[in-house]
């Protein structure tokens, strides 16, 4: 077995048959589709180990049927491991000991299942941990291979990943280089704050070294952004600091993300008091939109404020965020290292949240056969039923469904007829009419 195809192998395979101007003309998915279709075309004995190619051709012999979904695309949250490197306060999504990491099998069986959905053309593959990076690149080599091995001609497939940067080695770094792909920090803030809760194993703090991994991604021309999880202290964080932080890491690219709670606290149970509602987070939201909007927009790209911005100004445009999509019950799943099917991570150890072994059943009969499912399914139905009449129900769809069940347990008086987030939309909407009004000749 050679091992992992290296980045200048990649680069050189794709220029050399490109022109200059063909070259110039290549966008980054373009890069990306194509260091995939080369990764696909290494032979197997040269990528697998024997025993990992006895496992191949023999799941290809296997007799396969699968159901269609009712979806339009099919978003996979892959725990390749549940290992992690850090133990965050507010976490639900690390485990230690044997059998965390997913093996070969398990991966050719979940790959081969999922693109033989017959109606499904895109998929999204989310590497997530745990850590990703305890993994070795030549893992997430072999996934990418088997994606290409089982994929359609019409098939659309995009793969991500999430880190917390802590410790990226170069062999990580020329991998992801080497395939084009965007990496997604997670970062909770200023370092006073995120040395408090993103610990190591030992209880310190993270930020430097998250900073050191930052600037390695930067030396490698790695795009990158970050993602915040906002709970109590974020939200009460001094936002020009936090902003001027980010400008300073080198950071322009961030996204907020509202604080899961632990799903096994019952409705009337005392939550951790770092916990806020989604009333509470779209106020903050709110507020850093506005100091965004006047002083930081030309610096810091924030997703959520320039989708809104975009949906407000392009009626009838879709969100990219899953947050905002009307079918997220049916399109996003996640899968265990052990290959065990369950919704979003957002409800990691909520009763029923165990859908079954996707190694066994198809992913349609699983889904069918879900109490926890077919429940999100009808929250979904009779929540955009009482929202429908909210001028901002075309825009957001309601929000995200587990923000609405929590919200629901934990948040006195939660109005079932609006998710909340029109508040901060009619604020976004606001700030666009003055700046049209200020610029029309």
């Amino acid at each position: 077995m050679n091992g992992i195809i290296p980045v200048t192998l990649i680069e050189s395979d794709i220029t050399s048959t490109l022109n200059t101007t063909e070259i110039e003309k290549i966008t980054t998915q373009d890069y990306r589709q194509m260091s995939a279709w080369l990764i696909g075309q290494i032979p197997a004995q040269d990528l697998l180990d024997s025993h990992e190619q006895d496992i191949f051709h023999a799941e290809q012999q296997r007799e396969l049927l699968v159901q269609p979904l009712a979806a339009k695309k099919l978003v996979i949250v892959l725990k390749a491991t549940r290992l992690c490197n850090l133990r965050c306060t507010y976490c639900h999504s690390w485990a230690e000991g044997p059998n965390q990491t997913m093996s070969f099998e398990v991966m050719v069986r979940i790959i081969r299942k999922i693109l033989a959905i017959p109606n499904i053309k895109r998929f999204e593959f989310v590497w997530h941990g745990g850590e990703v990076t305890l993994l070795k690149p030549l893992f997430f080599q072999k996934l990418i291979w088997l994606q290409q091995q089982f994929k359609q001609p019409e098939h659309y497939i995009t793969n991500s990943m999430q880190s917390n940067a802590v410790n990226i080695s170069d062999e990580w770094l020329s991998f992801i280089k080497g395939i084009g792909m965007h990496v997604g920090i997670s970062l909770d803030g200023v370092p006073a704050i995120h040395d408090l809760r993103r610990v190591d194993y030992r209880g310190r703090g993270t930020s430097q070294h998250v900073a050191s991994g930052i600037q390695k991604l930067r030396q490698y021309g790695i795009p990158f952004g970050a993602l915040i999880v906002v709970d109590r202290p974020v939200s009460k964080t001094d936002l020009r600091e936090m902003f001027n932080y980010f400008d300073q890491t080198g950071l322009n690219d961030i996204e907020f993300l509202n604080i899961v709670p632990d799903n096994r606290i019952a409705a009337g149970d005392k939550v951790d008091e770092n916990y806020i509602n989604y009333a509470d987070f779209i106020s903050f939201l709110t507020q850093a939109f506005i100091i965004w909007w006047n002083e930081y927009r030309t610096l810091l790209n924030i997703p959520q404020f320039s989708d809104f911005i975009r949906g407000i100004q392009n009626p009838g445009t879709q969100l990219v965020a899953c947050y905002w999509s009307e079918n997220c019950s049916q399109e996003v799943i996640t899968i265990e290292p052990n290959g065990d099917l369950s919704p979003c991570d957002k409800y990691v150890g909520d009763v029923g949240s165990h859908y079954g072994s996707l190694m066994k059943n198809d992913l349609a009969e699983l889904l069918a056969y879900s109490v926890h499912n077919q429940t999100a399914k009808r929250e979904e139905q009779e929540a955009f039923s009482k929202m429908r009449q909210c001028r901002w129900f075309s825009l957001c769809q309601g929000g995200c469904p587990h923000d609405r069940v929590i919200n629901r347990r934990h948040a006195a008086n939660y109005n079932d007829n609006c998710c909340g987030t029109g508040k901060l939309l009619t604020v976004i909407e606001e700030y666009l009419n003055k700046e049209n009004h200020t610029t029309r000749p």
